[in-house]
């Protein structure tokens, strides 16, 4: 996802008395798309809350003449849907952290070093969730719509029963049959399972890869699949213009139709396309010398397989858009709130100890402001790669905040967590990113439980304090968090 390609779709005030900011930042956010307005006095930004509220109000603290908890309640009482970030002093976060639950996405420091552009990075973000949250809403609309459907064929023929007795036992075999696609657990099961519901007839799927313009047989029906191993087509780039309406008809491109001709004596083979999200995931193909009560029994069948095929690649995408970053492919925060809470009650189980290590690119923001935010992704995506390359099976990476990745080692000491925490920080050193060779260096913090602290709250704290110890004496190091004289470990730990 490119954030630039919604953004203006999104509505941005900033409120600041500081002239200079407000005016730069709307400038700045303005440049990247941003329906963005500033304002200097709050009895105005109240009014244009009321008449048009934005997606996001980005403000400074130092700019409140009364309490910060009257300034968001008097917001939120206009439009509780709005979200805050908010720009201030180091020495304030540990107060706007208590606002979590109150619409705030983000704190900013108000160092004025490339504050600007990290207000755009925070409002990027920030729009990147929100976009991402209506997205995930849709996805259950369009997922309970498939579901209705599903319930509208079972029901259909529940009302079929109670009308047509001769017809009862059919229309309970629908009813089982939907019963057993629901059981699938794999795209791979819900095919196999409609090709184990038709008669001896011949049907083979074919998988397809866009990427390859290429369609290979996985699953087939009436013949060994031994028979289908290796077999496949490779298109031309013209036939993917017509490829749409062709599968629409039943038919398939000449190279297709000639080779299942040749191999399988198909003539003349017809189609059943299977798609996902309106994406053309492969094609049935089977012989057109067909009876028409065969045609009509593989149909019928097919549009059955069909919506449950719908609705479980919806089911899929859903959970994906729950736990994962979308820019790294690692898991997000949520997940790795949730995994960390549930580790740490382990590792007290087991009296066994567990580590995180944060670990953040050094310079993100200026290679942001340098070389777009483009490059900076594919960085992110590059050192994410290198660390789940580099992990054990039963570790868990996350990103964690914008410029923050976390790693979750089991039964893994501060000792362990170190080695292989700078083990990581030399093997990123030592790489070369993009396609001209660029360098760039990592800053890790470590904390381990229960050596360290004593719970996973405490566990995650103590991790980001470390990283940003180090960060802040200039990074492409790591950091081991040191706990308080009065900290007294739960169990003791083995260090090997």
């Amino acid at each position: 996802m490119n954030i630039r390609d919604y953004s203006s779709q999104f509505t941005v005030f900033v409120f600041t008395t500081d002239v200079d900011l407000g005016a730069s930042a709307k400038v700045y956010l303005s440049q990247a798309g941003y329906d963005a307005y500033y304002f200097q006095d709050l009895e105005t930004l109240e009014q244009r809350v009321r008449d048009n509220a934005p997606h996001l109000l980005v403000f400074s603290t130092s700019s409140l003449s009364g309490a910060l908890s009257d300034f968001v309640s008097k917001v939120q009482e206009i439009n509780d849907e709005i979200r805050f970030i908010a720009v201030s002093s180091i020495a304030q976060f540990d107060i706007l952290a208590q606002y979590n639950s109150h619409g705030f996405v983000d704190v900013i420091s108000d160092d004025p070093a490339a504050l600007e552009s990290r207000i755009v990075w925070a409002v990027d973000r920030a729009c990147e969730k929100i976009y991402l949250t209506y997205q995930n809403e849709q996805l259950f609309d369009d997922l309970q719509a498939t579901k209705e459907k599903v319930e509208e064929v079972h029901a259909a023929a529940v009302t079929s029963m109670k009308h047509a007795e001769p017809e009862r036992s059919a229309m309970s075999s629908v009813s089982m049959r939907i019963a057993d696609y629901r059981t699938a657990q794999s795209k791979e099961d819900l095919i196999q399972k409609y090709l184990n519901h038709l008669p001896d007839t011949l049907c083979i799927f074919f998988k397809f890869l866009p990427s390859v313009r290429s369609f290979v047989a996985t699953h087939a029906h009436g013949i060994p699949t031994s028979d289908i191993q290796g077999v496949g087509v490779q298109l031309e780039a013209g036939d993917l213009k017509d490829l749409g309406s062709q599968m629409v008809m039943g038919l398939l491109p000449t190279r297709f139709s000639e080779m299942l001709v040749e191999a399988f004596h198909l003539n003349p083979p017809k189609a059943l396309p299977l798609y996902a999200h309106s994406a053309l995931e492969g094609v049935f193909v089977y012989s057109g010398g067909l009876s028409a009560a065969e045609s009509t029994a593989l149909g019928e069948e097919f549009s059955l397989m069909s919506l449950c095929y719908s609705n479980f690649a919806l089911e899929k995408k859903v959970d994906s858009l729950e736990v994962q970053d979308f820019v790294t492919e690692l898991f997000n925060r949520n997940y790795y709130q949730k995994v960390l809470a549930d580790e740490v009650s382990r590792a007290r189980r087991l009296k066994q100890p567990i580590s995180v290590v944060k670990i953040a690119l050094d310079d993100i923001y200026e290679i942001e402001s340098s070389l777009g935010e483009s490059v900076k992704d594919e960085l992110l995506k590059s050192v994410a790669t290198i660390i789940t390359k580099t992990s054990r099976t039963n570790d868990v990476t996350c990103r964690t905040a914008a410029n923050e990745m976390a790693m979750i080692l089991p039964h893994c000491p501060k000792k362990g967590a170190a080695l292989r925490a700078e083990r990581l920080r030399r093997i990123i050193e030592g790489s070369s990113f993009m396609e001209n060779g660029m360098k760039v260096s990592i800053s890790l913090g470590i904390s381990e439980y229960p050596s360290l602290c004593d719970s996973a709250k405490t566990l995650d704290e103590s991790a980001s304090k470390a990283l940003l110890h180090i960060t802040d004496k200039g990074g492409n190091k790591i950091c081991l968090y040191k706990a308080p004289e009065t900290h007294r470990p739960e169990f003791d730990v083995m260090e090997n």
